[in-house]
């Protein structure tokens, strides 16, 4: 697939040019933008292409806009992520501790899971420690989607619940979804978008809204996806 940065880069500058404020998941959950303003949450879920990531983010930076950027544990990249919270966007987690447990331990059972809870939150809390200590403010997470959780019919984001992340003192991305006016996702070619299109945003002049980005759809890494595949291979 060729690159869509001009795409991207003209997605954006439309935004602008609408009266449109670009703003964190984190902004948005303690309510600190202007009220009366177009908003909408700019959310990367980085699932394996740093490369393309990062000439995402020179976009965004270019027009001085906010975002949301969440690293899988495989992804962390400690200079990108520095660059992205010292341009007052918002580096977050994207967590994955059910499959990686299953895929680790031979889990193959919704049951198994559940029998391993105890050891997948130990997993979890870990983690959650580990990005704390790269030295960003950990205000969000984010559930990531694998196969494995395809294969078991249990999503990651079925480890957490409010008490733990008032215990944790973070949100997960999803639960400030149900505030929103309309919500869209980037997907792979033919169909580039599901459940609307972005310029609906702009016809329909939307107050609150989400863009869910993958960083992998708007570009090629052939090294990186070839590597990606092998893993799976590996795994399976």
């Amino acid at each position: 697939m060729k690159n869509r940065f001009e795409e991207y880069y003209k997605l954006l500058e439309d935004f602008l040019k609408n009266d449109f404020e670009f703003i964190t998941v984190q902004d948005f959950y303690r309510k600190n933008y202007n009220v009366d303003s177009k908003i909408i949450i700019l959310r990367h879920d980085i699932d394996s292409d740093i490369k393309i990531a990062k000439r995402m983010f020179e976009i965004e930076k270019a027009f001085g806009i906010k975002s949301t950027y969440y690293f899988r544990l495989k992804t962390v990249n400690k200079e990108f992520m520095k660059e992205i919270y010292n341009n007052s966007s918002e580096v977050g987690y994207h967590f994955e501790e059910i499959a990686t447990f299953a895929k680790n331990n031979n889990l193959n059972t919704r049951k198994d899971v559940e029998n391993n809870r105890k050891n997948i939150l130990a997993e979890f809390r870990k983690n959650i420690e580990y990005f704390k200590e790269l030295g960003f403010p950990l205000s969000s997470i984010s559930s990531h989607g694998d196969w494995k959780n395809r294969e078991l019919g249990i999503r990651n984001l079925e480890l957490i619940n409010d008490d733990l992340l008032a215990e944790l003192n973070i949100i997960e991305a999803y639960s400030v979804e149900e505030d929103l006016d309309y919500r869209i996702a980037d997907n792979i070619y033919p169909v580039f978008w599901t459940g609307g299109k972005p310029e609906e945003i702009i016809q329909k002049d939307i107050k609150k809204s989400l863009i869910l980005l993958h960083p992998r759809n708007w570009g090629s890494c052939i090294p990186t996806r070839l590597a990606e595949d092998f893993g799976r291979l590996m795994k399976k």
